[in-house]
């Protein structure tokens, strides 16, 4: 397999948060790097060669086109893929899809969008332009070059929602929906629908989806004692929750240690590619 990362430029932070550019000779299910199709966050994908098929465990399967955005799945899936593949992947934030395409997020959860048939002719001549790319060293000039002449030719306001994902994100959704509201004095059913509108989710999910990746980044860093005490202390998360979450997102229960009945740490460590 090769895999290359890139960064974006600078004026597209926070919206564009990496890129990806992946070569695999094999077929079948594809064992992704970690933090590639991570939990919570948006992606792009251009296929330069090959066929990609995402396959979430409660909804039909479904194929990607040559230039396409992933929504956010609720629940675990898999990926196949029938090679050799090339593909161009974009990592954006939860908001970033909504700021660069406008697209009603909420729409294709578990599913997809085609690009190509975007209205906005941009994405045509991207998908062009990275299929003619023949050198990955260059790749992220020509995502650069293009995602900054979207950001200046289209304005697609965020609706405050960037504001509130943002502040969720500091406190990695240890936080309730009322505190939200007043915090940013809207109320709870305008806050639930923009957020389904620019992000795709609710944002009691998507506080659930962080809160689950913090989680799993302080197993990575702990013992067990001190995983023991940090989900026994927790005033928004516990162990029941999280066992609960583990089969939610990963689509199997943890392994648990017989003697202390704390998932097994070593576990952890296997990239956590889930969506």
């Amino acid at each position: 397999m090769n895999f290359r990362i890139y960064h974006p430029a600078a004026t597209l932070v926070p919206y564009v948060k990496h890129y990806y550019y992946l070569e695999n000779a094999n077929s079948g299910l594809i064992n992704l790097p970690q933090n590639l199709f991570s939990l919570g966050d948006l992606y792009m994908v251009f296929l330069q060669e090959g066929e990609v098929t995402f396959q979430p465990s409660q909804h039909a399967s479904f194929t990607l086109p040559s230039a396409s955005v992933i929504g956010h799945f609720t629940c675990h899936h898999q990926i196949r893929v029938k090679g050799p593949v090339k593909m161009t992947v974009v990592q954006l934030n939860a908001y970033g899809c909504y700021k660069l395409a406008g697209l009603d997020m909420s729409a294709f959860n578990n599913y997809y969008r085609d690009l190509q048939k975007h209205n906005n002719c941009s994405w045509q001549k991207l998908t062009q332009d990275l299929a003619t790319t023949i050198d990955p060293i260059s790749l992220d000039i020509t995502l650069n070059n293009a995602f900054t002449s979207m950001l200046a030719e289209n304005n697609h306001p965020l609706k405050q929602v960037d504001e509130v994902a943002d502040y969720m994100l500091r406190h990695q959704g240890y936080i309730n929906i009322d505190r939200l509201t007043r915090k940013f004095k809207t109320s709870r059913p305008t806050l639930e629908r923009k957020f389904m509108e620019v992000i795709g989710i609710t944002p009691q999910l998507y506080a659930r989806m962080l809160r689950f990746r913090d989680a799993m980044r302080n197993m990575q860093k702990m013992t067990v004692e001190q995983w023991q005490s940090f989900i026994t202390t927790n005033d928004y998360y516990n162990h029941a929750q999280f066992i609960q979450d583990f089969q939610f997102f990963k689509g199997e229960p943890p392994v648990m240690d017989q003697q202390t009945n704390m998932p097994v740490i070593a576990q952890m460590v296997r990239p956590m590619a889930v969506a």
